[in-house]
């Protein structure tokens, strides 16, 4: 699980993977809160500078098994969570790949 805190999505879930994992991660998916598009278009802040900085309206990432997704969506889910799956778990071809690839921004 990674707290989507200050670091964003981009400082944030690289601490719950081992060095040769990343993520990749599809932000259309859910839909940007309205706070968000207004920092956005405001602030004047870049899309990649937004999900460096900001949780974009996910507070929390856990990292599950494909065979358990459905069994913890349907848990969360049950105490009115908004639940999405927001992206996959990659491996790194290169120690220089990131470990986060945000598509859709």
């Amino acid at each position: 699980m990674a707290h989507i805190t200050g670091g964003g999505f981009i400082d944030n879930i690289p601490r719950i993977l081992p060095k040769d994992l990343g993520v990749s991660i599809d932000s259309n998916v859910w839909e940007l809160p309205k706070v968000f598009k207004w920092l956005k278009e405001n602030g004047n802040i870049p899309s990649d500078e937004l999900f460096r900085t900001f949780n974009c309206g996910i507070g929390m990432v856990l990292v599950v098994s494909s065979d358990n997704e459905i069994r913890v969506k349907k848990l969360l889910q049950q105490y009115e969570s908004n639940v999405y799956t927001i992206g996959r778990v990659v491996t790194k071809q290169t120690n220089n790949d990131k470990h986060v690839v945000i598509k859709g921004i």
